[in-house]
């Protein structure tokens, strides 16, 4: 497992790459500032044109030991195909051009404006990197709770990944491990496509307002196709049933102990990639607090490019302002 750093090419890495005008390097930093796993994230293009077939190998074959002149049965794997599809999220941005003009800084001025728009989108797009399910909104793309969404005991099962923490009401939050690289968990982007994001500057327009009158605007238009696909389920887990209002109780649930136990179960198969913890504010704060005490030896303070993070066991605790309070229970 990966504790420090990151050695793959990230999403904002990709970003940084494809384009270095003035307002292309603004949009990064503005998707960075507002999504912590733009940071963290893998980004792979579709292998199906906006969809993406993935074989997951659930079973090892059978091998065993023979004497001279005996033979061996033949044995294979157990594979599953699964296909992920990446969604469409499309926004425009304008602004008065008069208005815009006046400005000593016309380029900046309207990236300033845009930034409602694209931390909207992050938004979205980190919400259901999360929370997403086609069954719901066909439109968009399966998240990483419709798939960890059982618990079992089972330790080949991708339940086994998924750790009670007790809670029973709609109060419940989720801590997430989630190990990035291509053979683990990996967003993706249509075939052929910039990465996904694309921004257009559609310069001088005619608009018109509520009375129907015409003025002239600066438009931008901003689209991102993005889908998330988990290659191999095991080097990923969830602490779900975290009781948000029971935190700092005698009968919360022992977060630091089900955190050993979810980095334990993914440690394993997790080596290959580049494994981040994902909470929001609220447990954020709280394993803050925890770390401060001495006796909570794998909770650390430390540095993660080159800014004050908590870590457990090494690995970077970093907030997901999307994940959310109120989650019903995971059974």
């Amino acid at each position: 497992m990966t504790l420090k750093g990151n050695t793959y090419l990230t999403l904002k890495d990709k970003f940084a790459q494809r384009e270095n005008g003035k307002i292309a390097s603004a949009i990064i930093e503005v998707l960075s500032q507002t999504n912590s796993l733009i940071e963290d994230a893998v980004v792979r293009e579709c292998n199906e044109g906006s969809t993406h077939k993935t074989t997951v190998r659930n079973g090892l074959p059978e091998v065993e030991f023979r004497k001279f002149y005996q033979g061996v049965n033949a044995s294979k794997g157990e594979y599953t195909q699964i296909t992920d599809s990446t969604g469409m999220l499309e926004t425009y941005s304008q602004v008065d051009k008069a208005l815009a003009d006046l400005e000593g800084d016309c380029e900046q001025f309207r990236m300033n404006e845009a930034q409602a728009f694209l931390e909207s989108m992050n938004n979205t797009v980190q919400e259901n990197i999360f929370y997403g399910s086609k069954a719901t909104n066909p439109a968009g793309f399966d998240g990483l709770a419709v798939r960890y969404n059982k618990v079992s005991t089972d330790k080949n099962s991708i339940g086994y990944r998924v750790l009670d923490a007790g809670g029973t009401a709609n109060t419940n939050t989720s801590i997430w491990f989630i190990t990035w690289g291509d053979l683990h968990t990996h967003l993706l982007y249509p075939k052929g496509s910039n990465l996904g994001f694309d921004h257009v500057d559609k310069g001088a327009q005619t608009a018109t307002d509520a009375d129907g009158k015409m003025y002239e605007v600066y438009r931008d238009h901003y689209k991102w196709d993005i889908g998330l696909t988990v290659r191999d389920f095991r080097s990923t887990a969830r602490i779900a049933n975290i009781d948000v209002t029971k935190l700092g109780t005698s009968s919360a649930a022992n977060l630091i102990e089900l955190m050993i136990k979810a980095y334990h179960r993914i440690k394993r198969f997790a080596k290959t990639g580049n494994t981040v913890i994902y909470c929001n504010e609220t447990i954020e704060t709280f394993l803050h607090f925890q770390a401060i005490e001495k006796q909570n030896v794998n909770l650390t303070m430390s540095e993660f490019a080159g800014r004050p993070i908590v870590s457990f066991l090494g690995v970077p605790i970093k907030c997901a302002d999307q994940i959310r309070n109120n989650e019903s229970k995971v059974g």
